[in-house]
């Protein structure tokens, strides 16, 4: 089962960026992939490509200069220039639940996922976008 839909991850960790491209090419579930390794440079992206947005954001939450939250907060402020909705996982080592009660708070969060993410779980959350 392929999705003719897009995954992006944002993290600013080269090693697990590299684990993700390995994970998400095993799980063959997505038709195109891309990588951002800092929140700004995703969103200055997005807002240049407003029509080819992902449809699947893994955003870690802790990342210097902009982290996770401040660039739901962005995509929110810019979410009418975008031509459609894009569904964001938390993915991250945190263990805090004030992480996953703020995570639950964002209508745009579809989940939290604990690093690191595998293959069926991205086969899965493929699986969810497929329904749409």
């Amino acid at each position: 089962m392929k999705v003719e839909k897009k995954i992006c991850v944002i993290d600013d960790d080269e090693i697990y960026q590299m684990i993700m491209k390995r994970v998400i090419g095993k799980a063959d579930v997505f038709a195109k992939r891309q990588s951002f390794y800092n929140a700004q440079d995703a969103l200055e992206s997005f807002q240049n490509l407003a029509h080819s947005l992902p449809d699947l954001i893994l955003l870690d939450i802790n990342m210097p200069g902009i982290n996770g939250w401040q660039f739901i907060e962005e995509m929110r402020k810019k979410r009418s220039g975008f031509e459609k909705e894009t569904r964001i996982y938390i993915v991250t080592s945190s263990i805090a639940q004030s992480d996953y009660t703020k995570a639950k708070s964002y209508p745009e969060v579809c989940g939290f996922l604990s690093k690191p993410v595998d293959v069926a779980q991205i086969v899965n959350i493929a699986r969810t976008l497929e329904e749409e």
